[in-house]
């Protein structure tokens, strides 16, 4: 879509949310505001690099390619910082892929794996905001409407598996399918990558959680990875500028249908905006700081030192 769109959209929606809020009381309940949890969000935010990286790096390994932690971890930050503050959600990813492609290699290798990656990241965030879907049955129908939605997808998935299954024909899709056709079978890898993932998706749920707990709202469990989950689902809608608006619009609303008071589901969804400036700004130094070289041709399950000059 172009940028001009993204960027209406994006000012459209946070209008929108800000039209329904109470400006008479909303300098009481910021005067209510704490701190401590905002300060700890940050913290897990910065954790997440680490644990990204790892889960990026079994992807990586689950295709035959081993590359130095330090390496992955400058790429990962970097990439987390373009994801934030470029135009573009998908603007990180592009730059992942970049820097795990060795000059004249190939290059479906680094594609698979961001792709894998992401696939079961967002299949892990799915099942945990099921879970949590599960244990608010009772108490709302949004629980409920998830549930069949995700099950309506899984269903899709399958159905048209055997057609994704039919792009490896494609000349274009042939590399990628070739990848996929590889890592189809047990692997180690895979345990550690979902594992990861898990890891990761949960201190998602806790940022969320601890963003809601500064603006006085103390959520459930199930209710943190139910919103995480719908939060989630609409980052991946690229219809504005990484995804400002569409996210902070799912998480509010989620909140609101799950009981939070409007006011302090919209201060909840911007505190979790606002969290990811410090941590995307010390990215932003990294990848100031950082050559910026690429990886050497490796494959084949060998360890790969010296990827760059400080790796």
């Amino acid at each position: 879509m172009p940028r001009w769109f993204k960027m209406l959209v994006a000012g459209a929606l946070l209008a929108a949310l800000a039209a329904g809020v109470d400006w008479e009381t909303l300098p009481q309940r910021l005067a209510h505001l704490q701190w401590w949890p905002f300060a700890l969000a940050i913290l897990v935010t910065a954790a997440q690099m680490p644990v990204n990286t790892v889960k990026w790096g079994w992807s990586l390994r689950l295709h035959d390619v081993r590359l130095p932690w330090p390496f992955l971890l400058r790429a990962s930050c970097t990439a987390y910082f373009f994801n934030n503050f470029l135009p573009s959600a998908i603007g990180g990813d592009v730059y992942r892929i970049y820097r795990t492609v060795p000059p004249g290699g190939e290059k479906s290798r680094a594609i698979s794996a961001v792709l894998v990656e992401r696939a079961v990241g967002l299949s892990v965030m799915l099942v945990n905001g099921a879970a949590g879907a599960l244990l608010l049955w009772n108490d709302t129908p949004v629980a409920r409407s998830y549930l069949t939605i995700v099950a309506v997808a899984a269903i899709a998935g399958l159905v048209a598996l055997p057609f994704v299954q039919r792009l490896g024909g494609v000349r274009l899709f042939a590399p990628l399918a070739e990848n996929l056709r590889r890592i189809a079978h047990p692997r180690a890898e895979w345990v550690w990558l979902v594992a990861m993932s898990f890891v990761f998706q949960l201190a998602v749920a806790l940022v969320l959680y601890l963003g809601f707990r500064a603006v006085g709202v103390d959520l459930s469990i199930p209710a943190a990875l139910l919103i995480t989950a719908a939060g989630g689902i609409a980052s991946v809608l690229p219809i504005s500028i990484s995804g400002i608006g569409v996210v902070e619009g799912a998480i509010a609303g989620t909140a609101v249908a799950l009981g939070v008071h409007y006011d302090q589901a919209v201060l909840g969804a911007i505190a979790i905006r606002l969290v990811v400036i410090p941590v995307s700004a010390g990215c932003g130094i990294v990848y100031l700081l950082d050559d910026g070289a690429r990886a050497p041709l490796a494959s084949g399950g060998h360890s790969i030192r010296g990827a760059t000059s400080r790796s």
